[in-house]
């Protein structure tokens, strides 16, 4: 005989499975009651038990049962029924002890008796669920009544304050949606007819914060509504931006590279995903302000996509892809290394920007049919044509003043700057960080201005408005911690949010979770990216277990498009970034080689800021020549004049005037020009800065939008 299975746990018998735990239905309860009631009084039948024995049983259990019944909350008709159940079955046994249980007449009226519980007990509980529906519908209902009542206060208190901060009369509050964590709630408003929108709210988001007394790092987030006359007011009443950060999900299913990008969490609770598929990004924020957590959170999510490849370009020892590459490393190199390429040295990011370019170009003919069978103007990403994201780290390493002046770190800069302009399409993006978004860390203004996806870690107002502009509403306050930002994407309004935290145990899990879903380089790519990328893990043993391997120094790479001062000159700046050469023994005696050339370049100072040749510098400069055995030829005059007597036009004002206007309304600066003029037109020498700005003060077309940029002065439709 089979062991009897325990209380709470089901029995499976040939296929029919036994739930020990569930109660009795309409059927089973009668049925078990004839059944006990048969057996009690076959019992006392066979022990000569009188009749009133029956009677005396029943209406001890008539009398339990009702009391059970009112304790558990039964209603008046369970009650009932309880009690006529108990009075029938007394009836019954009394009966059967005087006349026999096993008669026709008593079996017969048995089951009538457990037909009619039947019945009855299915009339009762279809009443009791329709009660306890009923109870229900009111409980919700009331419930409505009273959230309907605090909203309908919540939303005339936020009309009142609308119109006492921003003085607009007849805002309508339609909706109210209190956040999940509880931490603040949605205003769906519509404004009143009189031409307002959304950004006439936005400009008062801190005053509204203050007339409804909110928390110190709390405040009103004011978005665009359903149509143009409505808006969305996020109000957080409990900081939810400061305190521990959210760690990186630890979801770590497959992704496309269509899908968000995960990065962190707005103030009302919802995710930060903005789409990498076709924007670049710039990212900036101060030391300490949590910009390398941030950079990580984004590879966290690019090692989830099946059709994405991460690139690395970080001149600091390649410092962001080494927790990456070494919690690789320490797994066993399981799958495929979640960084695709790393660059770390000047001459790799030369490499790799230069592959890039080549795939984007590659990829615009190679790719064109599988873009028209998609039917869209962009490559259908897949695992079998990845798309590929550059993770550009300290960004200023290529692209700041001191950095262009060298040629690799230049021809690296215009490279991934071309790939900006170009490749959106073929899916080849790139994600730059800096500290700032000022002209001294970011000599390009294309990088920002192209820039579809801006964020800016804690930082100042100032800094802030470098990178989003001065018409957003945001303040310091909105990022009251480190790991704490801004998040512009195209023309939305910027939003604070707080970032993910992500610690080398979770990237570490990251990497081995990920390790089969990351894909490989098409062939198309592969062949147009060539030696560069089939090499790209030549001497990189220091990234993953710190070993250091020796190589010979490479040759300088030599630019053929900067044209040098004078034959044999070479850039003093073009060794940067290399292990500093044993000082080379001094030379005896003075260089009047490099004296004419210090001397030269302070006359020729002087001569540019003349409007015509002055016959004593030239003198001087001649006598210094003649002094070190060297021939002095002049240079020619531009603004010789002609033969009337008149002034020519310098033609170099043109070419200014040309590069300022296609720098666009954020404007460029002097020595930008002068770069812009040495990579473009290398036959002509640079103007100086201060004669630049001369000519730029002196033009009624240029205006500075900020200090020591020039544009070209907006018109406003009247002017020519």
């Amino acid at each position: 005989m089979g062991r009897q299975p325990q209380r709470g746990r089901v029995a499976v018998t040939k296929g029919i499975q036994i739930d020990w735990d569930r109660g009795h239905g309409v059927f089973t309860g009668p049925i078990s009651a004839a059944g006990t009631a048969l057996a009690a009084t076959y019992t006392a039948h066979t022990a000569a038990m009188p009749p009133w024995w029956a009677v005396a049983a029943a209406a001890g259990g008539m009398l339990g049962s009702h009391l059970a019944g009112v304790r558990s909350g039964a209603t008046r008709g369970a009650l009932i029924l309880r009690a006529s159940a108990w009075a029938g079955v007394g009836t019954w046994c009394s009966w059967a002890l005087a006349v026999g249980p096993w008669s026709a007449e008593c079996l017969g009226a048995l089951a009538i008796g457990a037909g009619t519980l039947s019945a009855a007990m299915s009339g009762v509980r279809a009443a009791q669920h329709a009660a306890d529906a009923h109870q229900v519908v009111e409980q919700l209902a009331e419930e409505r009544a009273h959230l309907a009542r605090a909203h309908r206060a919540l939303a005339e208190e936020w009309i009142g304050r609308i119109a006492r901060v921003c003085g607009i009369e007849g805002v309508q509050i339609v909706g109210v949606e209190m956040w999940e964590h509880g931490n603040g709630f949605t205003l769906d408003g519509v404004l009143p007819p009189g031409g307002y929108t959304w950004r006439h709210l936005q400009t008062a988001q801190n005053g509204l914060a203050g007339d409804a007394r909110l928390p110190n790092g709390c405040g009103v987030e004011i978005t665009e509504g359903a149509d143009r006359g409505s808006f969305l007011a996020n109000v957080e009443t409990a900081n939810q931006l400061a305190g521990e950060p959210t760690m990186y999900p630890a979801d770590y299913s497959p992704r496309s590279m269509n899908d968000g990008l995960q990065l962190g969490v707005h103030r009302d609770g919802s995710e930060v995903a903005p789409c990498v598929r076709q924007s670049s990004g710039v990212w900036t924020g101060r030391k300490g302000s949590g910009k390398s957590n941030l950079m990580n959170v984004s590879i966290s999510g690019q090692c989830r996509m099946v059709d994405s490849l991460t690139w690395v370009i970080d001149l600091n020892g390649g410092s962001l892809a080494l927790p990456w590459l070494r919690a690789w490393h320490k797994a066993g190199r399981p799958g495929r290394p979640p960084i695709d390429y790393v660059a770390d040295t000047p001459e790799k990011a030369l490499a790799m920007a230069e592959a890039l370019l080549r795939i984007a170009k590659a990829r615009k003919p190679g790719y064109a049919d599988l873009q028209i069978e998609a039917d869209d103007d962009k490559l259908p990403v897949s695992a079998a044509v990845p798309g590929i994201i550059v993770n550009a780290d300290e960004i200023a390493e290529l692209y700041s003043g001191k950095a262009r002046k060298n040629p690799t770190l230049r021809k690296a800069g215009d490279a991934l700057l071309q790939v900006v302009e170009l490749a959106r399409a073929v899916a080849c993006n790139v994600i730059a960080a800096a500290l700032r978004a000022t002209q001294d860390v970011i000599e390009e203004p294309q990088l920002v201005v192209q820039a579809g996806l801006k964020i800016c870690m804690k930082s100042d107002e100032r800094e802030l408005a470098y990178l989003m502009g001065w018409n957003e509403k945001i303040t310091a306050e909105d990022m009251p911690e480190p790991g704490t930002g801004v998040i512009k994407v195209l023309d939305a309004p910027a939003r604070p949010f707080q970032a993910y935290r992500i610690t080398p145990t979770r990237i570490a899990e990251i990497v081995v979770a990920t390790a089969d879903l990351q894909p490989e380089l098409d062939d198309l790519s592969r062949k147009a990216a060539g030696e560069a990328y089939a090499t790209r893990w030549d001497n990189t043993g220091h990234l993953f277990d710190g070993t250091v391997i020796a190589a010979a120094p490479a040759p300088a790479a030599v630019d053929q498009d900067v044209r040098p001062a004078r034959p044999g000159w070479t850039d003093p700046t073009a060794g940067w970034g290399k292990p500093a050469a044993a000082p080379a023994p001094p030379t005896p005696g003075p260089d009047p080689i490099a004296d004419a050339d210090a001397a030269v370049d302070r006359i020729r100072d002087s001569i540019d800021e003349t409007t015509r040749r002055d016959p004593a510098l030239e003198a001087q400069a001649r006598a210094i020549f003649e002094a070190g055995g060297l021939e002095w030829t002049p240079p020619p005059n531009p603004l010789a004049d002609d033969a009337t007597g008149g002034k020519r036009e310098d033609p170099r004002k043109a070419i200014v005037l040309d590069i300022v206007t296609k720098s666009g309304p954020n404007g460029i600066g002097p020595e930008a020009i002068r770069d812009a003029i040495a990579r473009l037109h290398p036959h002509l020498d640079a103007p100086h800065a201060a004669t630049l700005g001369r000519w730029l003060d002196a033009d009624p077309r240029i205006h500075k939008p900020r200090y020591g940029r020039y544009a070209v002065r907006p018109t406003d439709g009247t002017q020519p």
